[in-house]
């Protein structure tokens, strides 16, 4: 017997309002629609399912009886009672989370408990400073996600043609991360740095080869732009059709459009992306940069829904980075990787002294070589 079949999901025995709230996520999540589910879906389908589960043991029959409390509680009872590690519990609990922040956007919830610390203090504290500097996305990696964006913008412009704005500007934003070696905080906005507001359309040179950004040494720099990384960023440029001013990738998180729309002085009412887009264009108006935060909650939805094994849970913004460093370093030596960066040759050396040393290596076997052949 199935665990649908068996009542294990929880879905089915939900309460009817959280019920129909979790299907119609699970739908908004899926890859074309209910039957056509993806990898996401399915292990939010059967995690919230748990959830919900609880939720009715617990006598809460919709969003309302959902506290900080409650969250703390199932955290305690459910996650760490089952023996998972620290970063499935985590994992696990961004499921959660990720429903709560929906159920808030779609305004069937006015707080969104899940990201309060009142409710996450019991998770478990990872040790991510080790994590943040030493991860580097490996070939298949780049390779997997890559796919997968591939594969849901050709989804999208096949559906919604020059409507397709989240999958295209994901793939772009994914390409460039994992072939420029361009720092997130020099392409994405910070809330907590006024002068990062995200890089701009004017910012980019007309072949989209070259893109000027405000270094970490709050210098202005030029930053290379592979090939392959071109023709995702043209095609985002097509469906955008961006003022120069305009953020390369923009955030799409509604709340925030309609603020920017506020402040251009737009007071007609429109909904959907296309509409919001026409309106500040109109109005010379400027939608806000997603942010570096933002970008990482996508990349951890596009890791779960491309089924990459991470051992960090998913797939950084400095692991882009570092990959290309790596590549760099492996293919070219340290001067290119450094001038590809924007670091110091000193600082290429000691990131990826593994990869310079095994160069060496290899090196004196061939003068060996040829000194005793």
């Amino acid at each position: 017997m199935t665990d649908s079949e068996s009542g294990g999901s929880g879905v089915e025995n939900a309460p009817p309002a959280l019920r129909s709230a979790l299907d119609d996520y699970l739908v908004s999540r899926g890859k074309g629609g209910q039957k056509q589910s993806g990898i996401y879906r399915r292990h939010a389908e059967r995690e919230l399912g748990k959830f919900v589960t609880y939720l009715e043991r617990e006598g809460i029959d919709g969003f309302d009886g959902i506290e900080a409390r409650t969250l703390r509680r199932y955290i305690r009872q459910e996650l760490l009672g089952h023996g998972h590690s620290p970063r499935t519990v985590q994992k696990y609990y961004d499921y959660v989370s990720a429903w709560l922040g929906w159920a808030q956007r779609e305004g069937l919830i006015d707080t969104h408990y899940g990201i309060q610390e009142a409710a996450r203090e019991p998770l478990p504290e990872a040790d991510t400073r080790k994590e943040e500097h030493q991860q580097t996305w490996q070939r298949g990696q780049r390779q997997a996600i890559l796919g997968h964006v591939d594969e849901r913008a050709r989804e999208a412009i096949e559906e919604d043609g020059l409507d397709a704005y989240g999958p295209v500007r994901n793939r772009a934003l994914v390409y460039v991360l994992a072939y420029s070696g361009v720092r997130g905080s020099e392409l994405l906005a910070n809330s907590q740095d006024d002068r990062r507001d995200g890089a701009m359309w004017r910012d980019l040179a007309d072949g989209c080869d070259s893109l000027e950004v405000l270094g970490k040494n709050q210098r202005w720099e030029d930053r290379s732009i592979p090939p392959q990384a071109r023709t995702a960023l043209e095609r985002w440029r097509t469906v955008l059709d961006p003022a120069p001013e305009w953020p390369l990738f923009p955030t799409l998180h509604y709340p925030s459009l309609h603020d920017a729309l506020d402040a251009a002085g737009v007071e007609r009412a429109v909904s959907g992306h296309a509409e919001i887009f026409d309106a500040l264009r109109d109005a010379t108006g400027r939608p806000p940069s997603i942010t570096t935060d933002g970008a990482r909650r996508l990349l951890k939805r596009l890791t779960d829904e491309a089924d990459i094994d991470v051992e960090a849970g998913y797939l950084q913004l400095h692991g882009a980075r570092r990959g290309v460093g790596r590549v760099l370093a492996m293919q070219q030596g340290a001067d290119a990787a450094a001038d590809q960066l924007g670091n110091s040759v000193e600082v290429v050396e000691r990131r990826y002294s593994d990869i310079l040393a095994a160069e060496r290596a290899e090196k004196t076997g061939e003068a060996f070589d040829e000194h005793d052949g």
